[in-house]
This record gives structure tokens, C-alpha cells and sequence, in this order.
């Protein structure tokens, strides 16, 4: 399937029939200008209930040291608490009353302030991304969080907390009419425009481009169904987080020295070599491990239920979340980096899922917007869908991963991993013995046989290593793949390419290897790079003029 085909029968995940999105509503005229909001527009009312809501999250641990105080009979930790939220709350209601914005002579103008004003720019055509933050108040309330994205660093330009879903609507279509029709203003008029029911606004230009890509209004991409989200889920290791959380308390407490452990150990069943005890001891140990994989599914659940991948002209938009619906922007064109992940246990169900890096989109930020539209860009996709859905990342791609030119690092990379592995061993055999000796379990040289028992593991995960990492050039294509455990297939293109680098360290220089990079705009949430490392030197030389040359044909597109 192609989206430049004239028709479109089926939906390219090899779904049901595709059908457009039909507008419920239509936006008044008199609500939305032609070009501008020339006047300046306030927050929606409930800005201060959010920004006070944000305010008591924040501030927990002094409220809870308050009410703690008040039950305890004295007041200070009453008057510590209200030295927090009092101006808290006084700046709340002073950034609503001050903060204005508007569009005008093709600018979003943010401005705030009384005594030290901040007036912010941010031109029209520059704003790469509109997207939306909605948690159950939000909703019922009808109004939503919008932040403001271009393409010039990792935080968004501008967050706006919190507009109405009409002027959500308005803010949608002026921006992208007024970026999109310079030259055809007259004709698209904001009456052109069309809002969906999540509050959506697709504009004329934007139904123009459909109808010449033959695609309809808010084509549907992908929809994932809850089954997959499940199995993701307790394929993730998003349960070991109780564990990390968990062990932070017991050195952050001294737990071990409040908690009377020989009592807890009494009520536990423990291997003591009866066979029902021991039993129970293993069974204990599954509910433990069944419980953290419940809870990844939970995480699932939660971030990405209702989870939905639209095209709208050039743009790919993503709605989901259970309670906290998030609706995110990315243009295909700002799209710098695309990487496949492949956990072990996502391999089993047979799943894979996607990640993209935009050009100074989110960074390794937990933002809610950047954790779905980047991070969790398809948290979970059909292995027989990803080369489909890959290809309508960026138009004209036609990429096969199984049909590329790969290439093996050096062949000496596998006798050096081993020698690697031989020093582990040898680290672990003498962290055995001092783990031994310290603890007095018993003789502690018994404690360097862990080093020796090791080996045999960390050889064969060497050879795996080496077995795994292909690199390949093909047309405007670079690709990288690594991995044993959680394999990742990352790739860029010529267009993206913002430096490329050889480096050698001296150990490098003794094998004759050398490691090759290459970087985009892009602010790194997929959590791979193309860097190469143990490739021949003289490969990694000749690859970097190649790809210098190649590059230089292409004009620079950082999004």
C-alpha cells in the first residue's frame, strides 16, 4: 500500500477496510478568524485549579509534614507547610492574571509577567508539533494541557495550562492554515477547517493533501488492540521499577535495623529441606515474579489503552492513554531516527516496537507527550507489520531489513570479547573471594570457583555480541543493528546526517579497529546510536569518506 495511490481499499497494517474519520462537528465561523487572534486570549478558568493541583503534588511531602504536626498538636509543621504553599498558590493566581497570548502577523506571542515581564516569540511556521495532555479532570472539564514544539531544542517552546477544547480547535488551525497557506491564504479560509471530536482540527490545505495522496481525512494507521498491550506488558520488565523503588528504602530507612527480619522470616516458608516447605518457597518466588510482570501490564494499560496512529497530511498523530489521554504531533519530515526494539520476551509473543528521535524532540525527558510520541512511539506492533509500517515513516522509503547489504564486524571482534570475558571472570572470581571471606560462610577460596563457573556464560555472550552487530549502506540509507538480549535495528538517512565521526582508542589502534558514528538533530530517546564499533580500520576510514560524499548530494533537513 502506498500513499500515493489513487484509492484506497484496505488499511496498510493489513487491517479492515479503511474509512475515513467523519467530522462530527463543525467549528463556527465567527469563532475562528482568517490569519490571526490578533487580541489577546486568556487561560481557561480552571488554569488555577490545575496549576494548583500541580502545586499540592509538588509539594506532598511538606503538607503531610503539616498534617502530621496537626495531628501530633503543634502548629509548626503547620506553618512550615503554608511557607511552601501560600506562594505556591499566590503564583498560580498571579501567572493566570498575567499570562496572554496571541497570533498575530504570523507569531505566537506568549507574554507574562507584571513586575518582570517575559514576552515569548515563537514564528508560526516554525511550530513543528501541537500536542495535547488530558487527565480525567481535564476532560471533564473539557479543556486540555497544549505544548508547543518546534524543531529548536528538547523542552517545549511554549506550554500553555490549560485552553479550552474550542480554542485547542482555533490555536490548531491557525497555526498550521497560517504555516501552510502563505500563499493561498484567500482560499483557505478558516471555515475550510474541521474539528474531530477529540477536539482535532484538520485544515483545508490539510484536505487538499489527502486528496492528492488519495487518502482520506485522518487516515487510520494502526489501532492496538488491548491483547497486545497485555502481552507487551508481561513481556516488559516496567515490575522490576518495585524492585529498584524497594531497595531505595531499605538504605534510605535503615530498614534493616527497624524491621525484627527473624519475625518476617518465621511467617515466610523457607527451603529447610522438607519438600512442602521448599515447595512453598518456590511458589512464593513465582507469585513475586508473576506480580512484577502484572504490574507491567498494568503500565500498559494505563499509558497506552485506546491507542491510535492517524495520518493527517504529512503528519502522524497519536492518541492514547486510560486515564491521562495523550493526543501528540509528529511530522514525518522532522522524523531524523527510527529504531526497531526487540526484547527477548517481545520476541517470543512475536511483537517488536518502534521508536523515533525528532530533530530536538523531548530528549530522554518522562514527559508525557514525549514518552509516547517518541520514547513509546508503537509500543507494540506484529513482527509480519513492522516493515509496512516503517515505510510509512517517511515517504518514498522502501526498506527490507532481511534485503540489505549487511556487513560483519571485523573478524578478530570475537577473539577480543572473549579475552574481555577471561578479565570479567577473573573480576568476579576475586569479588567471590572478598564476598566470601567478608561474610564468613565458609571457605572463602570457594568463592573464586564463581569466576571459572562464569566463563563458559560470558564466552558465549561474547561470540552472541559479535554475531549480532551488522552494519549496512544502502541508496540514502544508514543502518546499524546490535544487540543479544534486547536486539535493536536502528537507522537514519543522508538528508539527517549532521556529523560523522572515526575515533580509535588505543586498544582500538593495537587490534586495527575503529569505531564509526554518525549523528542527526535528533535528542536520543530510542536509546541506540549508530556507532559502530570493531570495525577494520581501514573499512571505517573508506565508509566515512563514502558516506561523506554521499551525504553531500542531499540537501540538509534537521526538520
Amino acid at each position: 500500500m502506498s500513499l500515493d495511490d489513487n484509492t484506497v481499499d484496505q488499511d496498510p497494517m493489513g487491517g479492515s477496510n479503511s474509512e475515513p474519520i467523519v467530522p462530527p462537528t463543525l467549528p463556527d465561523a465567527t469563532e475562528l478568524p482568517n490569519d490571526s487572534i490578533a487580541k489577546p486570549s486568556w487561560l481557561h478558568p480552571t488554569s488555577l485549579i490545575f496549576e494548583m493541583t500541580s502545586h499540592f503534588r509538588e509539594l506532598i511531602i511538606p503538607l503531610g509534614i503539616a498534617a502530621f504536626s496537626a495531628a501530633k498538636g503543634s502548629r509548626g509543621g503547620l506553618y512550615f507547610a503554608l511557607a511552601f504553599f501560600v506562594p505556591a498558590v499566590l503564583f498560580s493566581i498571579f501567572r493566570y492574571f498575567t499570562l496572554r497570548y496571541k497570533i498575530d502577523e504570523g507569531e505566537l506571542i506568549v507574554k507574562q509577567g507584571l513586575i518582570f515581564r517575559n514576552t515569548r516569540t515563537v514564528p508560526v511556521s516554525r511550530i513543528q508539533n501541537i500536542d495535547l495532555v488530558q487527565n480525567p479532570l481535564h476532560r471533564l472539564f473539557r479543556v486540555a494541557e497544549v505544548r508547543i514544539e518546534t524543531a529548536s531544542g528538547s523542552e517545549p517552546e511554549a506550554t500553555l495550562r490549560v485552553l479550552s477544547m474550542q480554542k485547542v480547535a482555533k490555536l490548531r488551525s491557525l497555526v498550521f492554515d497560517s504555516g501552510r497557506r502563505a500563499n493561498d491564504a484567500a482560499q483557505n479560509s478558516a471555515a475550510g477547517a474541521t474539528t474531530l471530536a477529540d477536539g482535532t482540527s484538520i485544515s483545508l490545505t490539510e484536505q487538499q493533501q489527502h486528496a492528492q495522496h488519495g487518502a482520506p481525512i485522518g487516515q487510520r494507521l494502526l489501532e492496538i488492540p488491548t491483547m497486545w498491550l497485555i502481552k507487551a506488558g508481561a513481556a516488559s520488565n516496567r515490575g522490576m521499577l518495585l524492585l529498584g523503588i524497594a531497595f531505595g528504602a531499605w538504605f534510605q530507612f535503615d530498614l534493616e535495623e527497624k524491621v525484627d527480619f527473624d519475625q518476617v522470616r518465621d511467617l515466610l516458608p523457607m527451603p529447610d529441606g522438607t519438600l512442602i516447605n521448599t515447595l512453598a518457597f518456590a511458589g512464593m518466588i513465582v507469585g513475586v515474579l508473576l506480580f512484577l510482570r502484572l504490574l507491567g501490564i498494568i503500565w500498559f494499560l494505563l499509558r497506552f489503552s485506546g491507542y491510535q496512529m492517524t495520518l493527517f497530511g504529512e503528519d502522524i498523530r497519536i492518541t492514547c492513554g486510560l486515564f491521562t489521554k495523550v493526543s501528540a504531533t509528529i511530522p514525518r519530515k522532522r522524523i531524523q531516527f527510527i529504531s526497531i526494539h526487540r526484547p527477548l520476551f517481545m520476541r517470543w509473543f512475536g511483537f517488536a516496537s518502534i521508536r523515533i528521535e525528532t530533530a530536538g524532540g523531548g530528549g530522554m525527558s518522562d514527559d508525557a507527550t514525549t514518552t509516547v510520541s517518541r520514547r513509546w512511539f508503537v509500543p507494540v506492533l506484529p513482527e509480519d507489520q513492522v516493515v509496512e509500517l516503517v515505510n510509512l515513516l517517511r515517504p518514498g522509503l522502501v526498506w527490507q531489513e532481511d534485503a540489505l547489504p549487511w556487513r560483519s564486524v571485523a573478524q578478530a571482534t570475537a577473539r577480543r570479547l572473549i579475552r574481555l570475558a577471561v578479565v570479567h571472570a577473573v573480576i568476579f572470581a576475586a569479588a567471590g573471594y572478598a564476598v566470601v571471606y567478608n561474610f564468613g560462610w565458609f571457605n572463602p577460596w570457594l568463592g573464586v570457583l564463581l569466576g571459572p563457573a562464569l566463563l563458559p556464560i560470558l564466552v558465549l555472550w561474547a561470540r552472541k555480541k559479535a554475531r549480532a552487530m551488522r552494519y549496512a549502506r544502502q541508496d540514502d540509507l544508514l543502518v546499524y543493528r546490535s544487540g543479544v538480549l534486547n536486539r535493536k535495528t536502528s537507522m537514519t538517512f543522508f538528508d539527517k546526517v549532521q556529523t560523522i565521526s572515526v575515533e580509535q582508542s588505543p586498544f582500538d589502534r593495537r587490534w586495527g579497529m575503529a569505531s564509526l558514528t554518525v549523528d542527526t538533530a535528533a535528542a536520543g530517546p530510542a536509546e541506540h546510536r549508530i556507532s559502530v564499533r570493531y570495525l577494520d580500520e581501514g573499512f571505517a576510514q573508506a565508509e566515512l569518506a563514502e558516506i561523506r560524499i554521499a551525504a553531500s548530494r542531499f540537501t540538509p533537513d534537521f526538520g
